[in-house]
């Protein structure tokens, strides 16, 4: 199904198309135009529909219709969108009972999408779960559930502790989250972590520190800049005796 296609199909045919992309995807490359035509539908009726499919017995139907109410709508800029309200009602709703990691990965990160600050706590309760889709997107979606003009010392404490996870995606959006997008914390309180990962951290975990170092933007603090910058030279001349 191409664009146009998914554009003049039915809402029906778009569901039925929408759960063979899902159920078949293999890389996060792959196109979905039936998912993200249903997306571009912000009604009564595909909204309603995706929140029935948050109940489903199948998993695949379960993360279908997370993914739909993930991004159903435009974003007003704030993360809002046409039923944000009602999509955080629901999703909070099932996540309780939602036995797939995977499916509760894509309900947390739905929550992220909407910005769903209420839901702060209830996501951080997952930041040790076993499973590491869960845990990297407790990473990803913790930035747009803090608050907004300091974030909250528990939101940095699990981003701290996500940062040195076994996982290196999930290690990797901890680490961009704490040094680019967490608000409100000083840039001596930013080195002090930088100095204590690296020296906590393996030889590829300073490496992830350095590379961070390339994400801040031209105006970062010249200190924090090289205690990230010299992670991987000044662990490996610590570790060397």
């Amino acid at each position: 199904m191409g664009v146009d296609d998914a554009e003049a199909a039915t809402d029906d045919e778009l569901f039925q198309r929408a759960l063979f992309e899902v159920s078949t995807e293999e890389t996060d490359d792959d196109r979905l135009p039936a998912l993200e035509a249903l997306q571009d539908r912000p009604t009564s009726h595909v909204f309603e529909r995706a929140v029935r499919l948050l109940a489903h017995e199948s998993p695949d139907e379960r993360e279908l219709g997370a993914r739909i109410l993930r991004e159903l709508g435009p974003d007003d800029g704030t993360g809002h969108r046409p039923f944000t309200t009602k999509t955080i009602k629901a999703i909070v709703a099932e996540m309780p009972d939602e036995p797939d990691p995977w499916v509760l990965g894509w309900m947390i990160s739905a929550l992220g999408y909407h910005n769903a600050q209420e839901a702060l706590d209830l996501v951080l309760s997952y930041q040790a779960h076993t499973a590491q889709p869960v845990r990297f997107s407790v990473a990803a979606a913790l930035p747009a559930l803090a608050d907004q003009e300091h974030t909250e010392a528990r939101v940095v404490e699990a981003l701290l502790t996500l940062s040195e996870d076994e996982n290196d995606s999930v290690r990797w959006y901890a680490l961009y989250a704490l040094f680019n997008e967490t608000v409100g914390i000083t840039d001596a309180q930013k080195t002090a972590w930088a100095n204590t990962l690296t020296e906590r951290g393996s030889t590829e975990r300073r490496a992830e520190l350095r590379k961070i170092a390339t994400t801040l933007d031209d105006h970062a603090d010249s200190t924090l800049r090289n205690a990230l910058e010299q992670a991987y030279g000044l662990g490996e001349h610590r570790y060397s005796g």
